[in-house]
């Protein structure tokens, strides 16, 4: 069996979806330098108008991870979208052929007009979408307030899996959250184990009378199966703070990409399958 994940980066403009991308690749190993939106010399931006404007106009298609990487997980191929307004068409096009998203916002700006467009389209198609919250290394960065603002204007089943040390500074960090082991953190995003089996039973019943059942000891495993089912279903959504600039939390991202986003499993020898959403002539 052959493992696909098609990831498309959604935000509103300038919230740094494209810089996540240039990250994600350098990260992975596919660039050996990383280019800037200000430099004009990203992979994904590449009419001369974007590399002028700074801004994405046309989606492009990256692959994330080299064919040979099935083996150790699915073969993973990024979708690096417009964050413009003007361009909402070309964003529409391409959710067509993704099985997850994540969906950029600024810890500074917050969410944002085109955020919620995005968000109730997202919504309305129940696909499955991490959040990364990019930009903690800014001043004026924010993090409980941001997972609040979240919540109240994308989706109350938000829940943060990732937290920040240092924030608003240059030198800021990010470390996982562990689901299961008492407090970390402080504020909103102060999700205690318990915090975090509430949220999940909140959202299936079934696991609600696993949560509830004294008899039963529910481990990391248990919780992080659980979120992974809900994230599937467009029940869950995963907030991970981290900066595309410095690269912090963006290893953290990663891993939830793998582990959280649904992977299509399809035979090496079956039919030829593929989704068109658009066509460009060089």
């Amino acid at each position: 069996m052959v493992s696909t994940l098609n990831i498309g980066v959604l935000a509103h403009v300038d919230a740094g979806k494209t810089s996540l991308t240039e990250r994600l690749l350098f990260n992975a190993g596919v660039i050996d330098h990383l280019g800037s939106v200000d430099g004009g010399d990203t992979q994904t931006d590449t009419l001369a108008l974007e590399r002028r404007r700074g801004i994405t106009i046309k989606s492009a298609v990256v692959a994330l991870t080299a064919p040979t990487a099935a083996e150790d997980g699915p073969r993973i191929t990024l979708v690096d979208t417009p964050g413009h307004a003007d361009f909402i068409a070309e964003v529409a096009r391409a959710l067509r052929a993704l099985d997850g998203v994540v969906l950029v916002v600024s810890a500074v700006e917050g969410v944002q007009a085109q955020t919620r467009v995005l968000m109730r389209t997202l919504a309305r198609l129940g696909l499955p979408t991490l959040i990364f919250a990019n930009k903690t290394d800014r001043a004026g960065a924010r993090e409980d307030a941001l997972l609040e603002e979240i919540r109240e204007k994308l989706t109350d089943r938000a829940v943060a899996v990732t937290r920040v040390e240092g924030l608003g500074t240059a030198g800021a960090r990010t470390v996982e959250r562990p689901l299961v082991g008492g407090t970390t953190g402080s504020g909103a995003s102060a999700e205690t184990s318990a915090g975090i089996g509430e949220f999940l039973a909140d959202g299936d019943d079934a696991f609600l009378e696993r949560y509830l059942d004294d008899s039963v000891r529910l481990t990391e495993a248990d919780y992080r199966e659980e979120l992974a089912r809900q994230v599937a279903e467009a029940r869950a959504y995963p907030v991970f703070f981290g900066s595309a600039a410095t690269g912090a939390g963006v290893e953290l991202l990663m891993e939830g990409i793998r582990a959280l986003l649904p992977a299509r499993k399809l035979a090496a020898d079956g039919p030829l399958r593929g989704t068109v959403f658009k066509i460009e002539r060089g």
